[in-house]
């Protein structure tokens, strides 16, 4: 759940990145914007195996967050484990229905595909007659044609196949299966949702920048948008030449001639300002145990032998731990309450490294007990009886007597 969490938050911030920078430089070239949104859809896409190889290098960074501890180890919550798993199984399902779910549109696509009637009068363009569409749509790199196609006047055949071929070129298909197979996946990252309508609408602007290019026809090709729109919707697998709900913003842009060519100057600015942001959002490391420690429950999870045995730290009652010391001023204040650590422990049971998983609530009482846990000797953790180091959770609890 944590990387679920860690991966949705950092494509966000990396959306809102790029969507401030996209419009501090105002940019009116739609084609400029749908590469700069392609590579934040790969990024977004690639993004846990980035940080996969990120974590292979190890940064020791010390984390202080604040918690409470106790001198025993502390048993894991399976009420927190039970939750936890119910969500990640409900995540899951609904993940691998919406995959199943576009998986079988893309099936359904090769077929009609397949069963289409090949037009030879296009030249390179695969131009395929096809019952299963009422507008021109792309599928894969063929464009499929209704099968009144041919009564259409030669204006609007031509001005349909201009705008499909566009998307043929731009491999406007395979972009929308990656966009909506991110969305798929992370079905709960608004994100994901929004970067798929973006993409989808900007694919629609550069083709109809293509279809009207070098000619006056802006009010002819509205009024085929506006026919086309009138009949059956499409599959939402293809790239269709329609898409009702972004129909009017089309064509207000069509008839008002907004858009254009993003200068060399603009285009330099985009480039230099998606690689260091693409960089850091990879690159900064979320607070978590430090990558260079390897904790044995992960020796556990992940090693073949299911018969591997694992003992955390824990304290030794030959050997008691040294108490922190009660802070004068939270004595004064009649503060209380229990701090729950987190250790490092290694094969020696010196603590390396140490952080607050749960605070008392009061920070003097926290810190007295984090700087007093590295002074502790501990039991080291074992993996089949051999010392390893590995983190354990530690509690220390900090008690007023009722004549003080």
């Amino acid at each position: 759940m944590a990387l679920l969490a860690e991966y949705t938050v950092r494509s966000i911030a990396l959306g809102l990145l790029v969507f401030l920078a996209l419009k501090a430089l105002h940019l009116q070239d739609p084609r400029l914007e749908r590469t700069a949104w392609r590579i934040v859809l790969v990024s977004a896409v690639s993004m846990p195996a980035v940080l996969e190889l990120i974590s292979l290098s190890p940064v020791p960074t010390p984390v202080l967050n604040a918690s409470y501890t106790e001198l025993v180890t502390l048993p894991a919550s399976s009420s927190i484990s039970i939750w936890s798993t119910a969500l990640l199984v409900l995540i899951a399902t609904v993940s691998g229905v919406l995959i199943v779910r576009q998986l079988t549109g893309v099936v359904r696509c090769w077929v009609m595909r397949q069963r289409a009637t090949r037009v030879s009068s296009y030249g390179s363009l695969d131009v395929r007659i096809s019952d299963a569409v009422d507008s021109p749509a792309t599928v894969f790199s063929t464009v499929l044609v209704p099968s009144d196609f041919r009564d259409w006047s030669a204006e609007a055949q031509r001005l349909a196949i201009a705008h499909e071929r566009s998307h043929v070129t731009g491999k406007d298909f395979y972009v929308q299966w990656l966009a909506q197979f991110y969305r798929s996946v992370f079905w709960f990252n608004p994100f994901a949702w929004w970067l798929a309508g973006r993409l989808a609408l900007l694919n629609e602007h550069v083709s109809d920048d293509a279809a009207i290019a070098g000619r006056d026809e802006r009010t002819t090709y509205a009024r085929i948008l506006l026919s086309l729109a009138q009949r059956s919707p499409a599959s939402a697998n293809v790239v269709p030449m329609i898409r009702t709900h972004s129909l009017r913003l089309r064509i207000e842009r069509i008839l008002q001639h907004t858009g254009g060519r993003a200068s060399a100057v603009k285009t330099a600015l985009v480039a230099c300002l998606l690689a260091p942001i693409l960089t850091a959002t990879a690159a900064i490391r979320s607070p978590a145990e430090p990558g260079s420690y390897t904790n044995g429950l992960e020796l556990f999870r992940s090693g073949s032998n299911s018969e591997v045995q694992v003992v955390l730290p824990k304290s030794n009652p030959a050997r008691p731990l040294s108490g922190p010391k009660y802070p004068p001023a939270s004595r004064r204040l009649g503060e209380a309450g229990t701090v729950v650590l987190k250790l490092h422990v290694l094969e020696d049971g010196s603590v390396a490294d140490a952080a607050i998983a749960q605070s008392s609530g009061y920070p003097d009482l926290d810190y007295a007990a984090f700087y007093q846990s590295f002074l502790w000797r501990l039991d080291p953790g074992t993996i089949d009886g051999t010392p390893s180091r590995m983190w354990g959770r530690f509690a220390v609890t900090f008690k007023l007597a009722n004549d003080e």
